[in-house]
């Protein structure tokens, strides 16, 4: 299975991802703005906030491995900011931040490296042994082949993923298909059991 390449990947995409045994993640896929592809979603105290990288601008059918990342902005320092407002009482926080604390502290000039290691950074996180195969030719006329998901959806869970809600840090209702960060500062250890129960069978 195919996947696309996104930054700190949404709940359904981490279902899947560790439920198959052959995965790969394709970087030679055109770039699409407002995606999974640069932004992730957590919840704050008042809604859900977006993070979205800031890239720099592109010409049409650009190849994700050819996006660059506009540094110029402060944008880690703000992400970072926002991910400890909203994530720093929860109960698993103090025992994972360091994982993703490099993501918002180091330099990154491609969009692509940047989600390579936060991928990376959420299988370690979850415990899961897995090496994240590239994919360097992908059929564009057949999109079948990669397993993506819409941002612009994201209440709208895929056919396969029935979320299992779990105890989140604002709200009285629960949200669904937020980034794996949530999932992982909520539940922590349990987090890769309610992925696997979030996998219609």
């Amino acid at each position: 299975m195919i996947f696309t390449s996104n930054f700190l990947p949404c709940i359904a995409y981490m279902s899947a991802f560790v439920k198959f045994d052959d995965v790969s993640v394709t970087y030679d896929e055109y770039y699409e703005k407002q995606t999974y592809r640069n932004r992730a979603y957590v919840l704050g105290a008042n809604k859900v906030e977006t993070l979205s990288i800031p890239v720099h601008k592109i010409a049409n059918k650009t190849l994700l491995k050819d996006i660059k990342i506009d540094n110029h902005e402060l944008w880690q320092r703000r992400f970072w900011r926002t991910i400890e407002a909203a994530y720093k009482k929860s109960p698993f926080f103090e025992h994972y931040d360091y994982l993703f604390y490099d993501l918002f502290h180091k330099k990154y000039d491609f969009l692509y490296d940047l989600n390579h290691d936060s991928l990376s950074k959420c299988l370690k996180s979850l415990e899961v042994n897995k090496t994240i195969c590239l994919v360097e030719k992908v059929d564009f006329e057949n999109k079948n082949e990669i397993f993506s998901f819409n941002a612009k959806k994201r209440g709208e869970n895929p056919d396969f993923f029935e979320p299992v809600p779990y105890l989140q840090n604002f709200g009285n209702g629960f949200v669904s298909n937020l980034s794996i960060i949530d999932l992982i500062f909520c539940k922590g250890p349990e987090s890769l059991q309610i992925l696997n129960n979030s996998i219609r069978n």
